[in-house]
């Protein structure tokens, strides 16, 4: 038996969809009913959708929490700023605040987290250099999870629902695209992805995502971009008519 295989502990990088819950009023009422629509828009909060919180305002923390609880949101931490103290009195752990926006498209932060429509945690800032493109001839089947490392990833193939395509670079697909595609996995706002039928289960650039059911249907099995718009969040642009 390998070394590595009896230690007890054993640290793995994955990469993690995780949503940022932006507080922006400390009405509670307008709480209560903003989240019941983001409810029904977003099945996947009942589900146990795992959040970090940030807020711009003053709120009841403990409030907070008790109702994201009862709709079925997992809150995993608290993004530092006005409900760090807070935060800690209910020894909830703290994360970095966003920096996504604040960053210049020139030079992104590297990025460890993915999230919903918002920046994600910050990991240490790095330029890495480039390398060639990654280019599959095959298909990418279900359950296959494929990164291409501070390089551009082109598939020549459709890829399956259930697959995984991760990029530091742009994300180009020359067939059907389902599954997963995540481009600029390390905080680069300015990669895209192509794709010559969009079908996929969830994109995202730069810890920015959105799920299919956030894909407007006109969209659905059309040829598409994929980018960051100016206000950091997605936008899907058709490419031919």
């Amino acid at each position: 038996m390998h070394m590595e295989e009896t230690k007890a502990l054993r640290l793995m990088g994955r990469v993690l969809t995780l949503s940022r819950l932006r507080v922006q009023s400390t009405n509670p009422q307008e709480i209560v009913e903003e989240l019941t629509r983001l409810t029904l828009e977003n099945p996947m909060l009942q589900q146990g959708l795992p959040v970090i919180v940030e807020s711009q305002v003053e709120i009841d923390l403990a409030w907070l929490i008790k109702v994201l609880k009862k709709t079925g949101v997992q809150v995993l931490g608290i993004s530092d700023g006005l409900l760090t103290e807070q935060a800690q009195k209910l020894d909830l752990p703290i994360v970095p605040p966003d920096y996504t926006q604040a960053a210049t498209r020139t030079r992104p932060p590297a990025v460890a987290v993915t999230t919903n429509n918002d920046s994600a945690v910050p990991a240490a800032v790095a330029v890495a250099p480039n390398l060639p493109t990654k280019l599959l001839t095959d298909p990418v089947r279900s359950g296959q999870q494929v990164y291409a490392e501070n390089c551009d990833l082109i598939v020549l193939g459709p890829v399956s629902a259930g697959a995984e395509l991760i990029a530091d670079g742009c994300i180009h697909v020359y067939g059907t695209l389902r599954g997963r595609a995540i481009a600029g996995a390390n905080g680069n706002p300015n990669a895209r992805i192509f794709c010559k039928r969009l079908e996929a289960d969830l994109v995202a650039i730069a810890g920015v995502y959105m799920v299919a059911d956030q894909i407007a249907p006109h969209l659905q099995g059309k040829s598409a971009q994929i980018r960051l718009s100016d206000d950091n969040n997605l936008a899907i642009e058709l490419l031919d008519s």
